[in-house]
């Protein structure tokens, strides 16, 4: 059975939807609350009127007086849905089943960053890591996309309960090609801190983020994805415009993640530890991405399709997305990043 990956601005259009219902209905009671109400004013208010015992809008004396009751006795109405349907609140959560992926197709384009949080079940001190990189996420608007890359001494299976392998051969790449030798580390869109150095500590990464985050965007990207109806393969397609004329040359590059998985994490006392965003692999063989040719002002697209077979799911209730980047070449420095949902 398909799960559906919901992010929270569709259960905020559904929560939408329901108190649009919910105002339709106070309407219609209103409206027979007050149509009696409503029948009393017209009646006492022509008396009122011609005694000059109302306070009438200078925008509507040169209306009728029966034109005038009518006015007040709508805007009274409007006062009173206004004030009823102003104290109403909605449980959360409320949405309904989407069967739609989520794509970014009619997202506007953000200058985002891309963190590699090189991570292990091991690490006693990675939780912390983790715990800090989401906090800056949320505070860019999450214009900061985090990935878990396990690798390394600290993410190989311990001794029970950390029996979890998180690992990927792209993760051990990267790790091995960026110079990883201690946890928790992060690299951050791939920028050189120095020649040949990517790793940055803890304590680097919400200013790094940040000056990052201010950068002009060089290219607007965007995504869809979808598991084909049995389930067996991933169907992506990534939109990319140069917004720039080139300067070198580029890679795209696609990784799977998987989000939710749920087991033991060395330095936490909860046996059901949640891991975020965890690199599960590439859906190309080259784990540094395909070439790409960009045209300023120009859109293009390339189409993934991935088989699923070659990957186990590790977590029950975990979800899969994409997150899509394009890279100099050379350099490995990422331009821009995007994420997408997978409905699995």
């Amino acid at each position: 059975m398909k799960k559906n990956f919901l992010p929270q601005r569709r259960k905020e259009n559904a929560k939408g939807a329901k108190n649009h219902h919910l105002i339709i209905n106070c309407l219609r009671t209103l409206r027979k609350i007050f149509a009696p109400l409503r029948l009393i004013f017209l009646t006492y208010g022509t008396a009122l009127l011609k005694k000059n015992a109302l306070v009438i809008p200078n925008a509507m004396r040169n209306l009728t007086p029966v034109a005038k009751l009518r006015t007040l006795s709508y805007a009274l109405i409007i006062a009173a849905v206004t004030c009823f349907s102003g104290c109403q609140t909605v449980d959360d959560p409320y949405y309904t089943i989407d069967p739609q992926p989520l794509d970014t197709l009619s997202a506007e384009s953000f200058k985002k960053v891309l963190l590699e949080d090189y991570t292990g079940i091991l690490c006693v001190n990675c939780p912390e890591a983790a715990k800090s990189a989401e906090e800056i996420a949320a505070s860019s608007r999450h214009r900061l996309i985090v990935m878990a890359v396990h690798a390394g001494y600290y993410a190989k299976p311990g001794k029970p309960p950390y029996t979890l392998d998180l690992r990927c051969p792209e993760g051990e790449t990267y790790l091995n090609d960026f110079g990883i030798q201690s946890w928790p580390a992060g690299v951050i869109n791939r920028m050189q801190k120095s020649v040949g150095v990517f790793k940055y500590s803890l304590s680097e990464w919400e200013n790094t983020v940040e000056a990052e985050l201010q950068q002009p965007l060089t290219f607007q990207l965007k995504a869809k994805a979808a598991l084909t109806d049995d389930e067996t393969a991933i169907n992506a397609t990534v939109f990319y415009t140069a917004t720039t004329a080139a300067t070198t040359d580029y890679n795209l590059i696609v990784f799977l993640v998987e989000d939710g998985i749920i087991g033991a994490q060395d330095g936490q006392s909860n046996p059901e530890y949640v891991f975020h965003n965890v690199l599960r692999g590439t859906l190309h063989d080259d784990p540094y991405g395909i070439p790409i040719k960009p045209v300023t002002g120009v859109q293009d697209s390339v189409t993934f399709n991935y088989n699923m077979k070659t990957i186990d799911k590790i977590g029950e209730n975990s979800t899969y997305k994409l997150i899509v980047a394009i890279t100099q070449r050379e350099s490995k420095y990422i331009e821009q990043v995007e994420e997408v949902g997978l409905n699995f």
